[in-house]
């Protein structure tokens, strides 16, 4: 076998999968830009609905008190929000806070999954920085399955060796798409995190454990020990990824009380002053281009008073994808995109005696 396939194991090509637009809007784009993109959207929707659904925006200021209520609605709720995040927010925190045995018991089990992983990459010690960390991680994968597949070019059993391309295949795919978002990942980005969703360990380490227990008995003791090796490295590249995963929750969540803040107060105070304004009657009494300066001002001012929702609205979106494309605990996978094999029932019948499993039924 040449070294071109261990090339593509090792290579950065990255391999689109989705609408930019869509991957910046769930995943990658900054939530404050996300945000205000949301805060646009619903003033220019607003706009447009004034032309398909013309209001008389002075008569209901004026006739009405619907406008107060509205701007007073969204005042209390923007105050309760921050309350409830925050709150939120402590109750995380106060997890953290524990005693020097449980301090203790979390350094040394980080150490011990360290030294594992130093055993796997045959490294003094492991990266501190998760992008390096992964990085070491992945090649140790890409090492040990460019040697299964030297050791399988040697094997007699020709199945055993097309599986192996064919695994080599499916990891090099999840390879090239990880390590190309690392290349270009800065330390404490998104990006290392989603170098980890874009790595599928459920589906390899499953592939991996079918691999060895289709060719049980059959494989040479240096196969099975590799195949073995493989699968402990992604078992602990899983670990790892999970372990990334809750830490990227807990920052996610400090991030989201902390700009909460910053947005809540001036919207608060913005929306106090809509609202004595609205109380005052201070509405323009020109128009440009059939649009009413009246109509763009409340719209902008519900726009704004918007704006601490949308901004959770931009964090729970990021964190409900990230959620539903890790859906993997070990062996089980849960979202969709990946296909493994299923249990063989021609097999099965042949090798069981289905009467007496009838008659047990029928009992």
């Amino acid at each position: 076998m040449s070294e071109r396939r261990f090339d593509e194991l090792r290579s950065t090509l990255l391999v689109p999968e989705e609408n930019p637009l869509v991957r910046w809007f769930l995943l990658t784009g900054r939530r404050f830009s996300v945000m205000v993109a949301l805060m646009v959207l619903v003033f220019v929707v607003l706009i447009g609905l004034s032309f398909v659904l013309p209001v008389e925006m002075r008569r209901l200021l004026t006739e009405t008190s619907t406008g107060i209520t509205l701007f007073s609605s969204l005042l209390s709720g923007a105050i309760l929000l921050v309350s409830i995040v925050v709150s939120i927010n402590s109750v995380v925190l106060s997890q953290e806070m524990t005693d020097l045995e449980d301090q203790e018991q979390r350094i040394t089990a980080s150490l011990d999954y360290h030294r594992r992983i130093e055993g796997f990459i045959q490294a003094d010690i492991t990266p501190a920085r998760p992008a390096d960390f992964l990085q070491a991680v992945m090649y140790a994968v890409a090492t040990q399955v460019y040697d299964l597949e030297v050791i399988a070019q040697d094997s007699d059993n020709e199945a055993f060796r097309a599986e192996v391309e064919e695994f080599a295949d499916y990891v090099a795919r999840d390879l090239r798409q990880s390590r190309s978002t690392l290349g270009t990942a800065k330390f404490g980005t998104f990006k290392v995190l989603l170098a980890g969703l874009n790595y599928n360990y459920s589906g390899q380490l499953q592939a991996a454990r079918s691999l060895k227990n289709k060719h049980e008995g059959t494989l040479s003791d240096e196969a099975e020990a590799q195949v073995d090796e493989i699968i402990d490295t992604i078992k602990s590249m899983g670990t790892g990824r999970e372990y990334f995963k809750s830490l990227y929750y807990k920052r996610e969540l400090a991030h989201l009380s902390t700009r909460l803040l910053y947005v809540s107060l001036p919207v608060i105070v913005f929306t106090s002053y809509v609202m004595l304004a609205l109380d005052a009657a201070l509405f323009p009494d020109v128009s440009f281009f059939g649009v009413s300066p009246l109509l763009i001002s409340v719209t902008f001012a519900y726009t704004v008073a918007l704006a601490p929702y949308l901004l959770l609205t931009a964090y729970i979106i990021r964190a409900s994808a990230v959620t539903l494309r890790t859906l993997a605990a070990g062996p089980f996978i849960l979202q969709k995109g990946d296909s493994i094999g299923s249990l063989d029932w021609t097999d099965a019948e042949q090798s069981h005696d289905w009467e007496l499993l009838e008659q047990m039924d029928d009992e």
